[in-house]
């Protein structure tokens, strides 16, 4: 009693999944993400669209409330969820990141940061702090910074999250996709940002709808571009791309340099060699013992020995050194 096991080899940790096999490898597998987000936020806008009728139908509900509890809670909570998901994968990314031999000056740190301000972002989608924020620095200073106070907050969002993004696209930058997704997020935020603070007069039945979807995109496309570059990382680390070797490539003074060097070190190295060529090579008038063999294409003309000259040659060596 007590040897039987509870559980078969399944359930041993070899056999569980890792945390890395939770990133998506296929490509269309984050396009649904990225289109189940898009949709979810195009949902909220057709409520806010259709909240007249929709208020008409219920007769209880004001406009204004389907307008913020429907379409503006379900833009932020799907805001929220994405914010968390791109933090989740930034501190994946911050894990396997930090073993590259070859980051010497510590940028993988950004990603950990990347994951905080995503944490914080994502409270802040559902909180709505930001506008309570702004209008009582707005009341207690006195000063009234874009229409709304909207720059007491836009402000700091945007230095942070502008140099942030920033730091995120230089990492990235080798893997095209997740490069192309930051800089699309970018986009949708700058132009957010310009919708908050102004807009034309063409524009004004669109504002609310700018104001609402375009910090929704950015946060999807920067969860696309994170999913992106986590299978990128990935993938890396398990040698499945490729990389062109590094070249190092010199200036061409130097290679000036070292190539008049090598041509003087040659040409004094010429005359040198002449006269050492010339005491090793044989005169015709030397003695041969008939212990080596000579050339049959020597310059000098000398004719091969015949084994019985060079028997008789050493008889008479020997013949020599006895008397």
């Amino acid at each position: 009693p007590g040897d039987t096991p509870r559980y078969g080899a399944g359930a041993n940790i070899e056999n569980h999944p890792q945390i890395t096999d939770y990133v998506p490898r296929r490509y269309r597998v984050i396009a649904l993400v990225m289109m189940a987000g898009l949709a979810l936020g195009v949902g909220g806008e057709l409520i806010a669209r259709h909240a007249a009728a929709l208020s008409e139908l219920v007769g209880n509900i004001s406009p204004g409330e389907i307008t913020a509890t429907l379409a503006g809670g379900l833009v932020a909570w799907t805001s929220a969820t994405a914010l968390l998901v791109a933090a989740c994968y930034a501190r994946l990314i911050h894990s396997l990141r930090r073993h590259r031999v070859d980051d010497n000056r510590g940028r993988y740190r950004v990603w950990r940061l990347a994951a905080w301000v995503a944490v914080l972002f994502s409270l802040n989608a559902v909180v709505d702090a930001h506008s309570i924020v702004a209008r009582g620095l707005g009341h207690l200073t006195g000063w009234s910074i874009l229409p709304g106070n909207v720059g007491w907050w836009l402000a700091p969002a945007a230095l942070l999250g502008g140099w942030l993004l920033v730091r995120l696209i230089r990492d990235v930058a080798e893997c095209r996709t997740a490069l192309t997704a930051y800089l699309l997020a970018m986009a949708c935020f700058v132009t957010a940002a310009v919708a908050f603070c102004w807009s034309p007069a063409w524009a004004s039945q669109w504002h609310d709808t700018l104001c609402r979807l375009l910090p929704l995109g950015g946060d999807i496309l920067l969860t696309t571009g994170t999913l992106l570059f986590a299978r990128y990382v990935v993938l890396d680390v398990q040698g499945l791309i490729e990389h062109r070797p590094a070249t190092e490539v010199s200036h061409s003074s130097d290679a000036a340099a070292q190539s008049e060097s090598r041509a003087s070190a040659r040409t004094k190295a010429a005359p040198e060699s002449q006269p050492a060529a010339a005491a090793a090579k044989p005169s015709q008038d030397a003695w041969v013992d008939g212990s080596q063999t000579e050339d049959p294409d020597d310059e000098s003309g000398n004719r091969r020995l015949s084994k019985a000259e060079r028997k008789r040659l050493r008889k008479q060596k020997t013949r020599n050194r006895a008397a």
